[in-house]
């Protein structure tokens, strides 16, 4: 069939993948196996260089050699089809092997990548003598390791000085004795059960490795610090034996034997003579007490049976000792930070840090190693948490107080402790030597917030009670859900403003009479929460955008309370000039029974009207007339009931007359009223906050640091949650 032009190139594409899987089967031999293949690993040793090597040979029922380790890898790879002699040709693909062989493969593959790129480095800089053999992998110290766990517990062949042989790889510990024999009577030796010449050490990274008599084992450290110590000192002084006089027996048994007293056989001397050599089990008791600067004292006693005494005085003990022992217990008391008192004749430990890490971390081990005893005094002094029993909350006299007199520390102390805590010290240690643990504490993390973000020094909580502005309620609640381990009392008062803020509702809340409008429901709604912020004696912003009826739901609220109050105060409107006689014009269509008064004219004029500011129910300014007027409303010393600041913009900056001019004036409650209380930056939104509930948001300046920075520099998401 003819193929047209176009479709050539897709044709051309199909055929080399259609002939290519063609070719591999014409030359896949069908007498080659289809079997699992296997992994044959032989070591091959030289004694003299201490060089270890591994070849392998691969295959099923024929095993061929891998002579080039560099082309296996490139081959596995590539999943290349390849062949080995005469019968062996595979696709090479990691499940061509059997599942024993596949973690010795992994091994093999890690090693020849590094064993190409070795030589191909070698061949790149032209250093033609440094190519490394691609046929064996030299075992490193890390190599080895990885070897041994991969072939423990079975045997594989090995080559060693030439000669063939097997090497089993035993996950046990080298049956090594030491035998003890007596010579004549003044004189005895000490001598392995092994040759000292016929084994070998070969050093892995993370153990080492003894070899004799075709078995290899793994040993930990210990085995390497004792009883290949004393093989090598056997083997370094070319001595199959070691001899000594008996009365260095004492010596043997005090320092050597501890170390090995499970490889030691004694079946060859008289156990009743050498009885008083062996020392026995050493048992330790420790007494822990205060002096009077606060250091922990310790009095030790080392006991051998019915022998006990004070090993920091010199003196003549005739009993056979385990010294190594000794010194691991003083060397215990040494690292955790204890110092030898020479007049007293015992162990002192001075520092705080030392005296906090022994009673929170040590003191555990000691008293599972030691027979530790302790005075009463000593346990009175212990570790605890800061904690307050009860914590109570009321509100009186309009302010909220916090009762903190049930701490179980001396609340004196806690300017102290609070500046620990702020350094992130893990304690801080009372005046009568107990410790208070600052990490991971709800009661300090509470006392802390309460301070630092609500401003407060710690100084007023000395007396065991803090006073705070009613507007703290709804934060101080939410600092006090994250106080777990305490219980909180919160008197009806203090409950009924949560609850009513939280639920943005109080009770038996309606519209004033003769408002001329319906309110729209967001219009209500603003109204309702207005109404709770005067309850509470609050400051708020009515945030709503322009044209959405911001002075109607404060007609509301004026009106609401000329209704409830017979002796009502006069409440004042600041606004931009071009909007004075538009509010008298909203009083009068919404409102007409609430007496209004614009101050303007001359200032002869306007003294005259702020002179009978009493006769009237709603006093409207501008901003400008305010800062020219200021001193006679402060020398009048009026105080309104509401203060409202209208396009509250004006006063976004603190720095200006208009803002510094209506903090002046006094007042109940402040009410800032702008759809934008934020255009260009945080520092109008604590500016406006600074003229309705003052230091509501702390200085600028701290403002600026915790706030303001971390959320527009930064774009600190924790801290702008803290704001909101």
């Amino acid at each position: 069939m003819q193929v047209k032009p176009e479709y050539r190139a897709f044709k051309q594409l199909i055929n080399e993948f259609k002939y290519k899987s063609k070719n591999e089967e014409d030359n896949y031999d069908k007498n080659i196996s289809f079997n699992k293949l296997r992994l044959e690993p032989k070591l091959i040793y030289n004694t003299y260089n201490k060089m270890l090597k591994l070849e392998f040979k691969i295959g099923n029922k024929n095993m061929y050699v891998l002579k080039n380790l560099i082309e296996f890898y490139d081959n596995m790879i590539n999943s290349n089809y390849a062949k080995y002699g005469t019968k062996l040709a595979f696709k090479h693909t990691k499940e061509s092997f059997e599942l024993e062989s596949q973690e010795l493969l992994d091994f093999l593959l890690k090693y020849a990548e590094i064993l190409k790129y070795a030589n191909e480095t070698a061949k790149e800089y032209a250093v033609w003598n440094s190519a490394i053999n691609d046929r064996y992998i030299t075992i490193s110290n890390s190599g080895i390791d990885e070897l041994f766990e991969i072939l423990k517990n079975q045997s594989i062949a090995i080559q060693v000085n030439g000669k063939e042989t097997t090497l089993y790889f035993n996950s046990g510990k080298p049956d090594i004795k030491f035998y003890i024999e007596k010579i004549k009577d003044d004189e005895y030796k000490i001598y392995p059960n092994i040759d000292i010449y016929a084994y070998e050490i070969l050093k892995g990274r993370e153990y080492t490795y003894f070899f004799i008599n075709k078995e290899i084992y793994r040993c930990e450290n210990e085995f390497k610090d004792n009883e290949l110590k004393i093989l090598e000192s056997f083997k370094n002084n070319f001595e199959p034996q070691i001899v000594f006089p008996k009365e260095d027996l004492s010596q043997l048994f005090s320092l050597v034997f501890p170390k090995i007293k499970n490889n030691i056989d004694l079946s060859k001397v008289n156990c009743e003579e050498i009885k008083k050599y062996i020392p026995e089990d050493l048992y330790v008791k420790v007494y822990l007490d205060y002096d009077k600067l606060n250091h922990i004292i310790a009095d030790i006693k080392f006991v051998y049976g019915d022998v006990e005494f004070n090993p920091l005085i010199e003196q003549k003990i005739e009993i056979a000792r385990d010294i190594i022992k000794e010194d691991e217990v003083l060397e215990l008391f040494r690292k955790v930070g204890f110092m030898l008192d020479i007049r007293n004749k015992r162990l002192i430990l001075v520092s705080d840090d030392s005296i906090y890490n022994f009673l929170s971390l040590s003191v555990e081990e000691f008293m599972q190693k030691f027979e530790v005893l302790a005075t009463d005094s000593f346990k009175q002094k212990e570790i605890r948490a800061p904690k307050i029993g009860n914590l109570g909350v009321k509100i009186e006299n309009n302010l909220l107080e916090v009762d903190f007199s049930n701490m179980n520390f001396d609340v004196q102390e806690l300017k102290d402790i609070m500046h620990k805590y702020k350094l992130k010290k893990k304690y801080h240690r009372l005046k009568d030597g107990s410790f208070l643990k600052l990490e991971e504490n709800d009661t300090i993390d509470f006392i802390d917030s309460i301070t630092s973000q609500i401003d407060i020094d710690y100084s007023q909580i000395q007396k065991g009670e803090l006073k705070l502005p009613m507007y703290r309620s709804m934060y101080l609640d939410r600092l006090l859900e994250n106080v777990k381990t305490t219980p909180v009392a919160k008197d009806e008062k203090y409950k009924d403003i949560v609850n009513t803020i939280n639920e943005r509702s109080i009770t038996n809340i309606s519209l004033p009479e003769n408002l001329n409008a319906n309110l729209r429901n967001y219009q209500k709604i603003g109204y309702e929460w207005l109404k709770i912020l005067d309850e509470y004696k609050f400051g708020g912003i009515l945030a709503d955008d322009m044209g959405l009826g911001k002075t109607i739901q404060i007609l509301a609220i004026i009106l609401s309370y000329l209704q409830a109050e017979k002796k009502a105060k006069p409440s004042i409107v600041i606004c931009p000039s071009s909007l004075s006689l538009n509010w008298q014009n909203e009083i009068k269509k919404f409102a007409p029974q609430i007496k209004s008064l614009v101050i303007r004219g001359s200032l002869t004029e306007r003294r005259k009207q702020i002179n009978s500011i009493k006769d009237y129910n709603v006093i409207i300014t501008s901003y400008d007339l305010l800062k020219r007027d200021i001193d006679y409303y402060e020398e009048k010393n009026y105080e309104f009931k509401y203060i409202i600041a209208d396009e509250a913009q004006y006063i976004k900056n603190n720095n200006t007359q208009n803002a510094k001019t209506i903090k002046k004036i006094s007042g109940e409650t402040r009410y800032a009223l702008t759809g934008t209380p934020i255009e260009n930056s945080l520092s109008e939104l604590w500016s406006i906050f600074d003229y309705i509930m003052p230091g509501y948001l702390f200085s600028y300046k701290k403002f600026r640091d915790n706030f303001e920075i971390p959320i527009t520099k930064d774009e600190d998401e924790f801290t702008m949650k803290k704001l909101k």
